[in-house]
C-alpha cells in the first residue's frame, strides 16, 4: 500500500511539474511569441538577414515608403526619398533599427490564433506615418552634405513630419568602405532621436525661463557687456560682441554671454538644475517604441565660472535635438509639452491602431511660457530680422556650440511658428557649421516655408 501511495505521489509531482512547465511555456509563448516569431533566423519572413514580407509603410499623404511583393520587399522609387526616411524606417539588415524593426510584428500581420499564416498569405498590414517624405526629402537637400539632423513636429497633436539625419546613404546602393570612410562617421544614428551635443546658446532659453520663475524683476534688470567679464572668484566670460547696456529681453536677443553667465550665477547650480529637470532635458522622451538619448546637465562641484559658462549652453552640458525640439514646442503651447510621434495608424484585422495625443506634462507655467514666448519673438523680429522667416510668425534662438580651439562650432537654430494654422516647432543641428543663425537658422526657413506650402497643399 505504501509502495503504491509512494508512486501515486512521484506521479502527482511529475503532472504538476508537467503543468507548471507547459504554463510557463504557453505564458513565454502569448508574452513574447511576436520577438520569436520576429527572428532574423525566421526562414518564413527573413532571407540572408533581411525582412522579405513585412507588410507596407506609407507617409502621412500615403506616398509608398516600402512594401512586399512575391520577389520581396521594394522601396520608394526617389533615391532622395529612400535617404531622407532611413533613419525613420530603418534598414533591411537592422544596423538602424527604425519603425520597421519596431513594429515588424504588426507589419507582417502576426496575432496569436494564427501566428504569421496571414503573412505568407497575404502582403502584410499598412502602417502610416506622420512625416512627410517630400519635406524630409527637401530638409536633407537644405543641409547640402553636412552632418546633422532636421526635426519638426505640431506641438498641439504630437505628430513629427519631418525627421532627418545626415550623414544618410541609400539602402539599395551602399557605399563600399562607408565603415571606414569618415564621412559616414555616425551614419546608422538617428541624430534626432538619439543624438547628443553641446547646445550652446539655445540653452539660453532655459536660463531665461529659470530667472523668469525666480528673479521677480527679471524683465526690468539692465546688464553691462564690455565684450568679457571677469568672474569674481577667478576665470572669464568671453562674450561675441561689446553690447554695451543691454536689458533682459535685449540680452536674450543678441545672445549676451555676460549678461547670461552673471544671470547663471545669481540663479545657482540648485535652481539651474530644477529647471532642467522640469524642461525634460535630463531625462529621455517615449517615442514610437523606443526612447530618445538623455541630455546632460551636472553642476556638482561646479565654480561659479563653471555655472556661468554652464548658463549659455557650454561647460559640460550636453542636450538632444528631440527634447530641445520639445521644449520649443511647450513654450508655444503655454507651458504644456505634447509627447512626439511618428506612427500614426496601422491597418489590419488584429493589429489596427491609431495614434492619440499625449501630454508630457507641464514643462513651465502660462505666464512664464508667455513671457518666453514674448523674448524668443523679439529675437526673431528685432534681431534675425522678421523677413528671413515671412509669413511664418517664428520664435526662435540660435547657438553656437563651441566644442574646441581645432574644431568648427556645431550649428544650431529651435524655434517654432505661432500661426493659428500652423503650429510646429522645429530644430535644426549642423555638426561643425558654425554659426547657428547663419547656418542652421537659414536650413530652418527653407524647411518651415516647405512645410507650410506642403501642408497647405497635400493635407
Amino acid at each position: 500500500m505504501r509502495t503504491i501511495y509512494n508512486r501515486a505521489k512521484v506521479i502527482l509531482i511529475l503532472c504538476l511539474v508537467v503543468v507548471v512547465g507547459l504554463t510557463a511555456v504557453m505564458t513565454t509563448f502569448v508574452l513574447h511569441g511576436n520577438e520569436y516569431v520576429m527572428k532574423p533566423q525566421n526562414q518564413h519572413l527573413y532571407s540572408g538577414g533581411a525582412l522579405t514580407c513585412g507588410g507596407t509603410i506609407v507617409d502621412r499623404n500615403e506616398k509608398v515608403l516600402v512594401s512586399s511583393n512575391e520577389s520581396g520587399r521594394y522601396y520608394n522609387d526617389s533615391s532622395s526619398i529612400r535617404k531622407s526616411t532611413l533613419h525613420v524606417i530603418g534598414d533591411q539588415y537592422g544596423y538602424i533599427k527604425g519603425i520597421e524593426a519596431r513594429y515588424s510584428s504588426e507589419l507582417v500581420g502576426y496575432n496569436l490564433p494564427l501566428g504569421i499564416f496571414n503573412a505568407q498569405k497575404s502582403a502584410g498590414n499598412t502602417l502610416k506615418l506622420t512625416i512627410d517624405a517630400d519635406l524630409c526629402s527637401y530638409a536633407l537637400d537644405c543641409l547640402g552634405g553636412q552632418k546633422g539632423a532636421i526635426g519638426v513636429y505640431n506641438y498641439r497633436t504630437g505628430e513629427i513630419i519631418c525627421n532627418v539625419s545626415s550623414p544618410t546613404y541609400d539602402l539599395l546602393n551602399k557605399p563600399s568602405g562607408m565603415d571606414e570612410n569618415e564621412n559616414y562617421s555616425g551614419v546608422y544614428l538617428n541624430k534626432l532621436l538619439y543624438g547628443q551635443y553641446v547646445p550652446g546658446s539655445v540653452y539660453k532659453v532655459v536660463t531665461a525661463c529659470c530667472a523668469i520663475e525666480n528673479i521677480p524683476d527679471i524683465m526690468d534688470r539692465t546688464f553691462s557687456c564690455t565684450g568679457s567679464w571677469k568672474v569674481p572668484g577667478g576665470g572669464e566670460v568671453i562674450c561675441n560682441d561689446n553690447h554695451g547696456t543691454l536689458t533682459f529681453e535685449q540680452a536674450f536677443n543678441q545672445s549676451c554671454n555676460v549678461a547670461f553667465g552673471q544671470i547663471a550665477i545669481e540663479l545657482g547650480a540648485d535652481k539651474l538644475t530644477k529647471t532642467v529637470k522640469e524642461l525634460g532635458l535630463i531625462s529621455s522622451i517615449q517615442t514610437d517604441r523606443t526612447s530618445t538619448a538623455v541630455g546632460k546637465f551636472n553642476l556638482k562641484d561646479a565654480s561659479d565660472e563653471d555655472i556661468a559658462w554652464a548658463g549659455f549652453g557650454q561647460y559640460t552640458v550636453v542636450a538632444n535635438p528631440c527634447s530641445i525640439m520639445v521644449m520649443m514646442g511647450a513654450i508655444a503651447n503655454n507651458g504644456i509639452a505634447i509627447q512626439p510621434y511618428s506612427v500614426s495608424s496601422i491597418d489590419g484585422i488584429f493589429n489596427s491602431y491609431e495614434a492619440s495625443t499625449s501630454v508630457l506634462g507641464s514643462y513651465m507655467s502660462n505666464e512664464t511660457a508667455t513671457k518666453l514666448q514674448q523674448i524668443l519673438r523679439s529675437t526673431v523680429t528685432d534681431y534675425y530680422g522678421e523677413g528671413n522667416f515671412y509669413g511664418l510668425e517664428i520664435s526662435a534662438k540660435s547657438g553656437t556650440a563651441e566644442i574646441s580651439d581645432e574644431i568648427a562650432s556645431h550649428s544650431w537654430f529651435a524655434g517654432y511658428s505661432s500661426l493659428p494654422d500652423f503650429p510646429y516647432a522645429f530644430v535644426v543641428i549642423v555638426e561643425n557649421g558654425g554659426s547657428g543663425y547663419y547656418n542652421a537658422g537659414s536650413i530652418a526657413s527653407y524647411v518651415m516655408q516647405r512645410a507650410y506650402y506642403l501642408l497647405n497643399n497635400n493635407g
